[in-house]
């Protein structure tokens, strides 16, 4: 349209042109030159003319393009809804697996029976990511993109089918990303009504559980090494992200309903790749989080910062667990300790045990459990710090354990998926289920059932066999 509209006035130009200048010389009777006065008559109205048609093809041009949105902008279409009670809604999280890990309160989701499987079904998911799977109720969701487009997928949990795809292709630029991380390296996270994703873009996705979008927002385009693979945090009626960039590193809360900053707080920290996880105390909300450089503390209503600790290093990756009014964080080359949730004095902490470089540690009753990918299990005291053991495995662990049912569920690279307890003598293998294909998701539990997506990026429903 505009190439035509272009055209258009050309030839109006050069018409007008080849009126004033290039008449032909006609045969005709003499007449009286015309007067000034008559050609610039005859000018003005060719100019008016000329406006009158730019006009027009603007106007006409106009509503054919949407404009992209700019960075740290909002577009939302969901109307204003009542306030979500944050308690309620983290009780009733328990019975589903809404993020990542699970749920923030203990999960209630039933072990499987047996720790023997069936593949029920196995779909291959269309885009890659390394993303875990969520689940509420019998919808599954998982996300995945490249650098043309960027997705969230549902999938039907009796059938494996897939229901719906929502995509994107928005970001005003896309930043580089390693094969490791890829574009869809963060968990999504849900509550009964919506689903919310982001990708290594910017792109943040909030949809109903049918697929209907209801807001989208375009953060500033994460450069930062590797790429960004920190997933949300669901809190209630707030969405929190830890955005950490190359020059800026910054919390966000999001109101759920809308997309829009319930409040956003600067860090004065490094780029990290490691997700916020928060505690949950006498009706006050406290989220933690760890940078290349600092563990800082904040308050989820109003984003405050409460404390910090500045003494971590290295390339942070795994997430805190909090329990007791601690939070529990290990990662290599930074720190192995614990911090009160109050005001971040230090419980406990170990320099000499090994720590683990992406899978986040577990709290397990009174033992901090530690898996890194090197194979190894490393039970330390959750009160002292005290190693208590250690235990090797026959493959390292990318992918998070979790505990469901007072037991320790993992799943290590080569794709064996553990079933665990742990005491302080040791950890004790209960099951074992190999999947033949390598694993760097966290498995998510239904109904007594386990869902797993592969690095090769198929996502397998097992089944417990009676």
């Amino acid at each position: 349209f505009l190439l035509l509209g272009g055209a258009f006035l050309l030839l109006c130009l050069l018409t007008g042109l080849e009126h004033f200048f290039c008449r032909p010389r006609l045969q005709t009777p003499a007449a009286p030159a015309p007067s000034a006065e008559s050609e610039r008559q005859q000018l003005l109205l060719l100019v008016l003319l000329t406006s009158l048609v730019l006009t027009a093809a603007i106007l006409l041009l106009r509503p054919r393009f949407t404009a992209q949105p700019d960075a740290d902008t909002t577009t939302a279409t969901a109307p204003a809804a009542a306030p979500i009670d944050i308690q309620a809604a983290l009780v009733a999280g328990t019975e589903h697996w809404p993020q990542f890990r699970g749920s923030l309160l203990p999960n209630r989701n039933p072990l499987p029976a047996r720790w023997q499987f069936q593949r029920k079904w196995q779909q291959r998911i269309p885009l890659g990511g390394y993303s875990s799977p969520v689940i509420w109720g019998d919808r599954i969701f998982v996300s995945g993109g490249n650098k043309t487009e960027r997705a969230l997928f549902c999938y039907a949990a009796d059938s494996g089918e897939l229901l719906w795809r929502l995509a994107s292709n928005t970001a005003p630029m896309i930043p580089e990303v390693t094969a490791d991380t890829g574009y869809a390296a963060p968990t999504p996270c849900l509550d009964h009504e919506r689903v919310y994703a982001v990708f290594a873009t910017g792109e943040l996705l909030c949809c109903t559980h049918s697929g209907e979008l209801l807001w989208q927002r375009q953060l500033p385009s994460p450069q930062i090494l590797y790429g960004y693979a920190s997933s949300p945090l669901l809190l209630g009626d707030r969405l929190i992200l830890q955005y950490d960039l190359e020059d800026t590193q910054t919390i966000y809360a999001l109101d759920v309903h809308s997309g829009k900053s319930l409040w956003e707080t600067r860090r004065e920290s490094t780029p990290s790749w490691s997700s916020p996880s928060a505690s949950c105390q006498d009706d006050k909300i406290t989220i933690f989080t760890a940078g290349n450089k600092f563990a800082e503390a904040f308050a989820a209503d109003t984003g405050q910062s409460l404390w910090r600790f500045d003494g971590l290093g290295g390339e942070v990756a795994t997430s805190a667990v909090a329990g007791d009014g601690q939070f529990f964080f290990s990662n290599t080359g930074a720190i192995t300790a614990s911090f009160a949730v109050a005001d971040g004095r230090i419980g406990f902490r170990n320099d000499n045990v090994p720590a683990p470089d992406v899978a986040s540690p577990l709290l397990l009753e009174e033992i901090l459990l530690l898996f890194d990918s090197g194979g190894l299990g490393i039970g330390l005291d959750r009160r002292t710090g005290e190693e208590l053991f250690e235990a090797s495995f026959n493959d390292g662990f990318y992918a998070s354990p979790v505990a469901v049912g007072g037991k320790i569920v993992a799943v290590n690279l080569s794709g064996e998926l553990l079933l665990l307890s742990a005491s302080r003598e040791g950890i004790t293998t209960e099951g074992k289920y190999g999947l033949g294909c390598k694993v760097v998701a966290v498995p998510a539990f239904h109904r007594g059932n386990i869902v797993i997506r592969t690095f090769d990026n198929d996502l397998i429903y097992l089944e417990t066999q009676e």
